[in-house]
């Protein structure tokens, strides 16, 4: 990347300048108190996002209603709140951002459309008009610099823009004028109220995704008669109320990046105030939009949230240290299918930034001892690292990345490939750490080394049932499959629906291979322990590709013919004829090798698929990263 290019240039919002052209994307965190204030968790969340480089960081959710909602979103219809945030701009203003929030009606957003269009009489209308001007009353009190109207995404002023939900027959309803008018009422006495001291920009779904919603065309002539009363727009797509838009929306792995680019660049051409585009963007895609001149800016969250340095980074030359986003959507997760706060899967610290002390390198180095180079292992080397430790690490294979190498193997899987390749060098690339693969690590070994602490990370194992009677070839485990030490024929059963399973049917399926799944859960319980929006769009691309899904059954055996199942409703057996039976029935932790090592030493820590329920990169990460620093408050 070129810190000297056109995304480093700065550019006008309004009557402020911004340092560059890159944004954080607005995300709830649910950090804030429970009325709506600032705290100190929230502050220093937002702190490490404004420290990134970013020249517009945005808060999440913050609702313009005078109650508070009940969760931890920022409530922007409170003035006695006005000083915590007052805090929060300055702090944010410290690192040369321009600090805005996010308006949204926090109250509507869950209400059904009906209900808050149709139902709404004009004193309601004309109250939520107000809560809008007086949200942004209280943003240029608390010292912002902008606001985003929250209007794509089924959000209160789409709702009225849509004809697919407005059914009025008043001058809030009928016309493409008349359905305009709440947006453009909103917008007139957001001005009136602040003037230019704010600037405003406008989320945008450019199109709604679904027959009869809105489309590209419609939206930017919206976008045209509103551009005179706004400073900026934000092309996004899609709609909250639908899952199956989701993937659309926050696209996992699976998905393209970058999906609204091309709809953006429409908006470019047609508009005379800037544009904004959102969408599985990272740095690299970025440059690449803005220098070609698609857009003028380019919003991001989750590129953020894996490394909240990144774009100083790039200042420093550093761009190989940069922590990539697997685009695994933990982050989304959390905050909008559960409710609780943000966490990252690679970044330990998101939404903890106030757990742990600041790491200083001690002048006291101790001999620490990891046993295992997966993503536990890789992440407690680079902690102790950073803490002045000298660290010996055992891997019993020939390269570093443990079931990480399993889980990026996949062509679509390149995001997590990437983040696999930048967790390896900077393990490889560190002087403090000494890597010793094909090395199985015994207590003979380890203890020779005279270890202060040792870290245990031996990951797991994979459940793999004998069938005696299946011909030789005819039974493969998942794992051989994915690294390409083993091969399937045309027609193919895959037991166990699990993500690794149903990535596998995938990549299958894209073979030209007839693929079914088969699973021991019902149908609609697959995935749904799993990350909603990524199983979503999983599912949706596996449907598209053929793939068949036989529920209910349990695997009994395999022969010559195929798998050999029990029907767990009727009690049936039946073959589901193939030419091979792929099994990914999951993982069990690797406990003998914690019993081994477990009592050899006072420091010692167990982290990884050992440690919890979860197999999962987010597991393995936060739990490394929580175990390293135990160790640096401990000692």
């Amino acid at each position: 990347m070129n810190k000297n290019g056109k995304m480093f240039e700065p550019i006008k919002i309004g009557r402020f300048l911004s340092k560059n052209r890159l944004e954080i994307a607005p995300a709830g965190a649910f950090l804030t108190d429970r009325d709506g204030g600032n705290n100190e968790k929230y502050m220093a969340y937002m702190e490490s996002l404004a420290r990134s480089g970013a020249g517009i960081v945005t808060t999440g959710v913050s609702s313009i209603n005078k109650a508070a909602s009940g969760v931890a979103i920022t409530c922007l219809g409170n003035p006695f709140l006005i000083p915590g945030y007052v805090n929060l701009s300055e702090s944010m203003h410290r690192f040369g951002c321009l600090a805005s929030m996010e308006l949204v009606p926090g109250n509507e957003m869950i209400m059904p459309p009906d209900v808050v269009v149709n139902q709404a009489d004009k004193e309601k209308i004309r109250d939520l008009i107000t809560q809008y001007a007086d949200a942004a009353d209280f943003c240029l009190k608390s010292g912002f610099d902008m606001i985003m109207v929250h209007g794509g995404h089924g959000n209160v002023p789409s709702m009225f823009f849509s004809s697919f939900h407005n059914k009025r027959t008043d001058e809030y309803g009928g016309s493409f004028q008349n359905r305009s008018r709440f947006a453009l009422e909103v917008l007139e006495a957001i001005r009136d109220r602040v003037g230019d001291k704010l600037a405003i920009e406008y989320r945008i779904s450019a199109e709604e995704l679904k027959e009869g919603y809105m489309q590209i065309d419609e939206t930017l002539e919206f976008a045209k008669l509103i551009q005179d009363k706004i400073d900026i727009i934000h092309v996004s797509r899609g709609l909250l109320e639908e899952d199956e838009l989701l993937p659309y929306m926050f696209s996992p792995a699976y998905f393209p990046r970058c999906m609204n680019l091309n709809a953006a660049k429409r908006f470019k051409e047609e508009l005379k105030i800037p544009v904004n585009v959102i969408g599985g963007f990272n740095l690299e895609l970025a440059e690449e939009a803005i220098e070609r001149g698609d857009v003028d800016m380019v919003s991001m969250m989750r590129t953020f949230l894996a490394d909240t340095d990144c774009v100083q980074k790039v200042y420093r030359d550093q761009q190989a240290d940069i922590r990539p986003c697997v685009r695994c959507n933990t982050c989304i997760d959390h905050t909008h299918s559960h409710f609780v706060e943000i966490r990252c899967a690679v970044n330990p610290k998101i939404g903890r930034e106030t757990w742990f002390p600041k790491v200083f390198k001690q002048q006291d180095s101790k001999n620490v001892v990891i046993i295992g180079g997966g993503p536990a292992g890789l992440e407690a080397a680079r902690n102790l690292s950073k803490m002045g430790h000298k660290i010996t690490l055992f891997e019993k294979e020939l390269e570093l990345g443990g079931a990480l190498r399993m889980a990026a193997a996949a062509d679509f899987k390149f995001d997590m490939k990437n983040y696999l390749d930048w967790s390896v060098r900077s393990v490889l690339t560190d002087k403090n750490i000494d890597v010793r693969l094909g090395i199985k690590a015994d207590k003979e070994n380890v203890m020779a080394l005279n270890p202060d602490a040792l870290f245990i990370a031996p990951g797991a194992k994979p459940i793999i049932i004998d069938f005696p009677t299946a011909p030789k070839g005819k039974v493969v485990w998942v794992g051989e499959l994915e690294m390409k030490k083993a091969f399937v024929g045309e027609d193919v059963v895959i037991a166990g629906a699990g993500f690794t399973g149903l990535e596998m049917a995938l990549t299958l399926a894209r073979q030209g291979k007839k693929v079914r799944v088969i699973d021991m859960k019902d149908e609609s319980q697959i995935g749904a322990d799993g990350i909603h929006i990524s199983i979503t769009g999983l599912k949706q691309l596996l449907k598209e590709e053929g793939v068949e899904f036989t529920c209910k059954v349990k695997l009994e055996d395999v022969n010559n013919e195929g798998a050999i199942v029990t029907d767990l409703n009727t009690k049936e057996t039946k073959t589901i004829k193939c030419d091979n039976v792929v099994l990914s029935l999951g993982v069990v932790s690797d406990t003998k090798t914690v019993e081994e090592f477990k009592n050899l030493i006072p420091y010692t820590y167990v982290m990884g698929d050992c440690q919890g329920e979860a197999k999962t990169l987010y597991n393995a990460v936060r739990t490394a990263h929580d175990m390293a620093m135990a160790y640096y408050t401990e000692y």
